[in-house]
């Protein structure tokens, strides 16, 4: 004879604990309850958590914008120069005006082509047809291979000899149109994009089928047997429904792309001709190449604002449209 236990399991609710019905965990609970009402062990679990934040993220900002007003080569002595970096930077320096217009186009292309095959991929694979799991499963691969090593795959698909892409043209007889793409300076910034379009889109296409799983089925199929085209279900219901997660994915493809490093300096290095040279990249060289530390953290804190300066546009763009809808 088998008996099963349940899962011991505990439950908060109000600032409690509970139990399910069928569980006698008082003493648990009583424990918990304790815990909870004791500031100190609070403190305990937090405090250690809260310091590796802090000196992880908050700290290296705060000394960034300190050393941004100084000339400093690491090395010898930080000589306080006010605003002189930021001035150099928006005035004087011809890198960081390349290296802004092709984090722009590097940031737009991004949202463009992940955006739209995430959402369509979850639409095919919200369904409940056999084979589902394995496709979900293999999307979502590319996204724990780590950007450096994404970098490496894509440069032997460009490869101009052995490359798969070339191949490719070559077998269907467009022999006249393979070349060295990396080594193309207009389309040196459109393979890093590519590249990194079929790293996460996998991992939008997860936060789309985590949105569509809150929204009931019986929503969708009222509509449906009202007389509802697939079309017009898709636009006039899931896509409105689904724009707080389409807010969160537009937000992290705009942040990441803006802040784009590992992808970039594994293919390209920022080259030919610094054609595909991004923000991250210039204040990497600035700081780390050509030791002007002060001067790659004026790049830093500038890509710092501009990453706020996106977050908040976005956040008050859909903000907007549910109180335009609201009203």
């Amino acid at each position: 004879m088998v008996h099963c236990q349940p899962e011991t399991q505990l439950f908060m609710q109000g600032g409690r604990c509970t139990a399910p019905f069928f569980l006698d965990l008082t003493k648990e609970c009583k424990f918990m309850d304790r815990m909870l009402r004791n500031k100190w062990m609070i403190a305990l679990f937090v405090i250690p958590a809260l310091s590796l934040y802090t000196f992880f993220l908050p700290l290296p900002i705060v000394k960034s914008i300190y050393y941004s007003f100084f000339d400093w080569n690491v090395i010898g002595a930080k000589v306080f120069i006010a605003f002189d970096n930021y001035r150099e930077l928006f005035m004087q320096d011809d890198i960081f005006l390349l290296a802004l217009k092709n984090t722009l186009i590097f940031t737009l292309e991004s949202v463009l082509l992940q955006l739209p095959i995430a959402l369509i991929l979850a639409i095919l694979l919200s369904s409940k047809l056999r084979g589902v799991m394995f496709f979900r499963n293999v999307y979502f691969t590319p996204v724990i291979i780590s950007g450096t090593a994404v970098g490496l795959l894509w440069q032997f698909i460009y490869h101009s000899d052995i490359g798969l892409l070339n191949t490719v043209v070559r077998a269907i007889g467009f022999s006249g149109f393979d070349k060295a793409w990396l080594s193309d300076s207009e389309f040196a910034i459109h393979a890093v994009v590519i590249s990194v379009a079929w790293q996460y889109f996998g991992y939008h296409m997860v936060i789309f089928l985590a949105g569509m799983s809150t929204i009931h089925s019986e929503v969708l199929e009222s509509a449906r047997i009202d007389g509802a085209s697939e079309w017009k279900v898709l636009w006039h219901i899931l896509l409105p429904l689904m724009k707080p997660f389409i807010a969160i994915s537009l937000i992290l493809i705009t942040t990441s792309s803006v802040k784009a490093f590992d992808n970039v300096i594994a293919l390209t290095g920022g080259g030919p001709a610094r054609s595909s040279t991004v923000l991250a990249l210039h204040m990497y060289s600035t700081a780390f190449q050509q030791m002007r530390y002060g001067f790659g953290s004026a790049v830093s804190v500038f890509l710092l604002g501009l990453n706020m300066f996106i977050t908040l546009l976005i956040s008050l763009m859909f903000r907007q449209g549910r109180e335009s809808r609201g009203g």
